[in-house]
């Protein structure tokens, strides 16, 4: 499909080429058609007037052949030029329209990694669901049930809250929340008791002297809830939450997070490891959220650890 798009960019642009080198040679044409005075040899009086037209005559004769050598030089020139205008535009537009489209198509293949992922991913919650709402029909009694109904509820939840936040930053409407005064650590414990259920290991934060930050508090725990959510998933033993006046850490234990990865890791549907749980939307998302409030985000790779720091 992109193939035969950047076909269509080459045989438009080379069209156009083509055409614009043809009207600027007939009008060179044309102006060279158009005929010249020649000029009149001056003879004295005492010339006779035979022997000053037979000079006149060969006087033209000459010029007639250095006009038409010329315009024959300059019909040659031109063709050797168009030729290599022609071979030049057809080089560059070649080369610049892959650039060009090699964004378009980079987009287009993660779009259809997406779209596979994101079916997998609602198939599965869906298929506990019933399966789960079949076994509430043949006992009612068992509690169970419902809480697998409930976490697979919001498994789904969650994936289609990625996807419209995906639509927003396509959009360019992802809403950057009015900054209010509040009690930071008390919110980042609040959440990190939400996310204990979900890892084994533990989850120790360290706060800030600093109690009161004015933040956008929306924007801010929504990238925090991100990132837990990756240290739960890839964490083994530990996960450290550094908070200081202007910055916070997250850290955990567990996969290593290979070099080249590190560059794609905030790129949309990058998911380092496949066999892990999620759209690879999470990190995408948070460093849009990031972006439009000024904040910098990035992470550091060591050997069975690594953390994501945000400087506010």
């Amino acid at each position: 499909m992109f193939k035969k798009l950047q076909n269509r960019i080459i045989l438009i642009t080379m069209t156009i080429t083509s055409v614009v080198l043809l009207l600027a040679d007939f009008s060179i044409a044309l102006s060279m058609s158009i005929a010249r005075p020649e000029p009149t040899p001056e003879f004295g009086a005492e010339t006779f007037l035979g022997q000053g037209e037979n000079i006149r005559a060969e006087l033209s004769y000459h010029i007639q052949l250095d006009r038409k050598e010329g315009n024959d030089r300059l019909y040659a020139s031109l063709i050797i030029v168009n030729i290599a205008i022609e071979l030049i535009v057809f080089l560059l537009v070649r080369n610049l329209s892959g650039k060009v489209i090699e964004p378009v198509k980079d987009s287009y293949d993660k779009q259809k990694t997406f779209i596979a992922n994101a079916s997998h991913e609602l198939k599965t919650p869906l298929a506990v669901i019933q399966a789960n709402v079949e076994a509430l029909e043949v006992d009612n009694s068992n509690q169970q049930w419902k809480n697998n109904i409930e976490t697979e509820i919001d498994h789904a939840s969650r994936l289609v809250s990625d996807l419209l936040n995906l639509a927003k930053m396509d959009a360019g409407t992802t809403e950057k929340n009015k900054p209010t005064k509040f009690d930071l650590n008390l919110e980042l414990k609040n959440h990190i008791e939400i996310f204990k259920p979900k890892f084994a290991g533990q989850i120790i934060f360290k706060p800030s002297r600093q109690r009161e930050y004015f933040l956008p508090k929306q924007n801010f725990m929504q990238i925090v809830d991100i990132l837990l959510d990756n240290a739960t998933k890839y964490g083994d033993k530990k996960i450290n939450v550094i908070l200081t006046e202007n910055s916070l850490t997250i850290k955990n234990d567990g996969t290593t997070i290979d070099k080249n990865d590190i560059s794609k890791i905030f790129d949309r549907f990058y998911q380092a490891d496949k066999t892990k749980e999620g759209s690879g939307l999470g990190l995408a998302i948070a460093k849009s959220l990031c972006d439009i409030n000024g904040w910098q985000i990035s992470c550091e790779a060591a050997s069975h650890s690594s953390k994501f720091i945000i400087n506010f």
